[in-house]
């Protein structure tokens, strides 16, 4: 009897979430890209198989380690980063019990490289993948839950897959609160044994950010966010159960409580583990649904007098506005009869300039600036939430990109769309001088 097939009878691996340390996030993501072999553990020397066997085939799989590091850097409260040492691979089918294979495998190389040889052939074989360290906790998931593959027999089948950090963080935005306010705590406690995963305290700010980091992915939990007084009350409180899933987009309720009504908060989870939530405490408005129609693209907070917004139409035809209202941390202007072509851009700036489309004619009328803005835009000043921005500024608390200079921020073009623009990891600093003897970069209108 082959070795897998012996590991098909006598083992049997449930595979479930394991406890992920508490720096996980910090690990770079590991991409598996394709082709190439792995062993069974329990084989120490593997044969080829053979083209005429009529009951086996292979699976390849290529191992590549890239290596850009999250924005929480690489040691988080002291905790040295966790480090992916092996990948872990499930095979099982209908027909075919779970059969765990398991190689240490070195990322310091390009590529790592190995063969699972003696796979049963069937349709639709469960392959599941994921990386570990040296003590077998999870340090990355793949962004699927499984890949289905059909084995032939003497084929070699690759395995492509995507795999990425096994916790994440929840990020907390709030403005308006009151000057009476001294700090803001959130805590996210486990909910099987109450252990706290994680909990922040930030002082209370204009705007604030704040951030729960490491979470491991689906850690069900209770998030309780805190607005504590300058003397030492908490005057209001929230709090909601959720199941952290790094796999995911999810979008829950958070209500604010206090003595003399409640208040509500939008929390959105978006993979690979990011949840965001946000508040204005100078407004009473509910959660806000975004229309879409238009998507804020780019936006200009360091150049002063020339600052902007960029908006993208990303129908197929043209969009008309009656009215169109930009609304900044409360600062609205309105725009008549506007026109965007399909497709295409529409800039708003302070003051008239080549490349935009409107202009304000006074720096209040567009107020963003670097410590952060509510930049909501609307089918007038009473119509529905085209699409609004919560932008951190130079606050990187949330994810938001540092800006050095008179650069714009510029949403990736693979993200263009009313949720993905709410998470500063998919803004980037623009590279590209506006103009050819500018000293400003960005690309407003293009």
């Amino acid at each position: 009897m082959s070795c897998l097939s012996s590991c098909r009878c006598a083992v049997r691996t449930v595979v479930s979430a394991v406890s992920v340390a508490s720096a996980i996030s910090a690990v770079p993501i590991l991409f598996i890209l394709a082709a190439l072999a792995l062993s069974a553990s329990c084989v120490k020397n593997p044969n080829p198989v053979d083209p005429d066997d009529e009951e086996y085939g292979m699976i390849a799989i290529r191992a590549r380690l890239a290596n850009p590091p999250l924005a929480k850097g690489a040691e988080v409260a002291g905790v040295n980063a966790t480090v992916a040492e092996k990948l872990v691979f499930v095979v099982s089918g209908d027909d075919l019990a779970p059969v765990r294979i398991e190689r240490k495998a070195d990322f310091s190389r390009p590529t790592v490289s190995d063969t699972v040889a003696k796979v049963p052939v069937g349709k639709n074989r469960r392959v599941e993948v994921w990386a570990a360290d040296k003590n077998g906790a999870v340090t990355h998931i793949d962004s699927l839950e499984a890949r289905v593959v059909n084995i032939e027999a003497g084929t070699v089948t690759p395995v492509f897959a995507t795999l990425i950090p096994a916790a994440g963080s929840i990020y907390l935005q709030f403005a308006g609160l009151s000057t009476s306010v001294a700090v803001v705590h959130a805590t996210f406690t486990a909910l099987d044994d109450g252990t706290p995963v994680a909990q922040n305290t930030v002082r209370r700010a204009a705007r604030t950010f704040m951030s729960l980091d490491n979470i491991p992915h689906m850690t069900t939990g209770i998030l309780r966010v805190a607005i504590v007084d300058t003397n030492g009350d908490t005057s209001q409180i929230a709090g909601r159960e959720l199941t952290f899933n790094a796999r995911i987009d999810n979008s829950i309720d958070l209500q604010f409580m206090e003595n003399s009504g409640m208040f509500e908060i939008e929390v959105v989870l978006h993979a690979p583990g990011v949840t965001t939530g946000s508040y204005d405490f100078g407004k009473s408005e509910t959660a806000v649904v975004e229309t879409g129609e238009l998507i804020i693209t780019e936006i200009m907070w360091s150049a002063s007098n020339d600052n902007y917004i960029e908006l993208y139409n990303p129908a197929g035809q043209a969009v008309f506005f009656d009215t169109l209202t930009t609304d900044i941390d409360g600062t609205a202007r309105d725009f008549q009869k506007v026109t965007v072509p399909p497709n295409g851009f529409f800039v708003i700036g302070r003051q008239n300039l080549p490349y935009f489309d409107v202009y304000t004619s006074s720096t209040g009328g567009l107020p963003v600036t670097n410590t952060g803005n509510w930049i909501t835009v609307r089918r007038g000043r009473s119509g529905a939430v085209i699409d609004r921005v919560i932008c951190a500024g130079n606050n990187t608390a949330t994810g938001w990109p540092p800006v050095a200079g008179k650069r714009s921020i510029e949403l990736s073009r693979d993200r263009y769309n009313e949720t993905d623009n709410n998470f500063g990891k998919y803004w980037s600093a623009s590279t590209q001088p506006i103009g050819a003897s500018s000293d400003q970069y960005g690309t407003p209108g293009r």
